[in-house]
């Protein structure tokens, strides 16, 4: 089993309800690889019910990744870097860390297919 720390999506097409039980950093708890949808639409649920955490998107924008979804998988890296910069607590090094790399994927990758 992988477990990963650190994800609510537009594309996905069932309604998602905010859960206040749900956890910011619960979105890839208990991980299965054979069931990457399963595990988005916990993700997209904890999302849902942490708007203004960076970290349930930057966990999701895994999630989309391994499932072939690079575009989505960048705009919710987007998405969290705006919401970090908004932040008025610290933030942890580790997080921004991870942010930067995943922005930097997403420029290059942009870059590789013409878009950037």
């Amino acid at each position: 089993m992988i477990t990963i720390q650190a994800c609510g999506n537009a594309d996905n097409p069932r309604a998602v309800t905010p859960d206040s039980e749900l956890k910011a950093s619960s979105c890839l708890e208990d991980l299965n690889l054979q069931k990457l949808d399963r595990a988005l639409d916990h993700c997209n649920a904890v999302v849902m019910s942490h708007t203004g955490n960076p970290v349930p998107l930057i966990d999701r924008s895994l999630l989309l990744t391994l499932m072939g979804r690079d575009d989505a998988a960048c705009d919710d890296v987007t998405k969290a870097a705006s919401l970090l910069k908004q932040g008025d607590r610290s933030t942890d090094r580790l997080l921004e860390h991870e942010l930067e790399v995943r922005q930097q994927s997403c420029r290059h990758r942009a870059t590789m297919t013409g878009n950037g």
